[in-house]
C-alpha cells in the first residue's frame, strides 16, 4: 500500500509543479521575433541581422535561455559569456540526425574550466546524451580574463524539441532549448 500511495503522491506533485509552470509562464515566453527589440538586445557580428537576448545566470539563479541568447554566467571562479547558435543538421528526413552546435565562449573576469562532462543533451525522445569531447577533440580546456574560443559539438539525436545543459562545477547555469527538424 505504501509504494501505490507514494506512486500517487509523486504522480500528483508532478501534474500540479507542470499546471503551475504552465499557469506562471506566459504564453509566447520562448518565443523569438526576429522584430523584437529590448533594452537588453544585442546585434552579434557572426550574425548582424538578429537580434539577441542577454539574460544573467549563475548556480543560485539559473537561465533557461534558446539559441542565440547571449548567458553571463556568473561562477565562483569568474564570468563567462557564452552564445551557443545550433542545432544546424543536414537536410535530409530522417528520426535521427547528428546536430552540430556552436559554443563562443569569451571570459569577462576570472579564470573557468570549460569541461565537455558539464554538458548534457535531452533529445526529441527524451534521451540522455553525454557527450564525450568536442569536435576538435578536446575534452575540456580554460578561458582566463580576456579569452575568447569557440567550439562545436555534434550529437546523434532524435529530432524534436530537446535541451542542452551546461552545469559548470556541478550546478547547472543555463538550459538551451532548440527543435531538431527534418526537411
Amino acid at each position: 500500500m505504501y509504494s501505490i500511495t507514494s506512486k500517487f503522491r509523486y504522480l500528483l506533485t508532478a501534474l500540479t509543479a507542470i499546471a503551475l509552470a504552465g499557469v506562471i509562464t506566459p504564453v509566447g515566453a520562448f518565443a523569438v521575433s526576429r522584430n523584437a527589440v529590448s533594452a537588453n538586445a544585442v546585434s552579434t557580428k557572426s550574425s548582424p541581422s538578429k537580434i539577441h537576448q542577454v539574460l544573467q545566470a549563475s548556480q543560485l539563479h539559473p537561465q533557461l535561455a534558446i539559441p542565440g541568447d547571449i548567458v553571463d554566467v556568473t561562477l565562483r571562479t569568474g564570468m563567462t559569456q557564452v552564445l551557443l547558435n545550433g542545432p544546424t543538421i543536414p537536410q535530409i528526413s530522417a528520426d535521427a540526425l547528428p546536430g552540430t552546435f556552436i559554443f563562443t565562449f569569451i571570459q569577462k573576469t576570472g579564470r573557468t574550466l570549460i569541461d565537455i562532462r558539464d554538458f548534457g543533451i535531452l533529445d526529441g525522445e527524451d534521451a540522455l546524451i553525454r557527450p564525450v569531447q568536442f569536435d576538435d577533440g578536446t575534452k575540456s580546456f580554460y578561458l582566463s580574463a580576456g579569452q575568447k574560443r569557440t567550439v562545436k559539438l555534434t550529437s546523434f539525436m532524435a529530432v524534436g524539441t530537446g535541451t542542452l545543459r551546461w552545469a559548470p562545477l556541478n550546478h547547472y547555469v543555463t538550459d538551451w532549448q532548440f527543435v531538431e527538424e527534418t526537411a
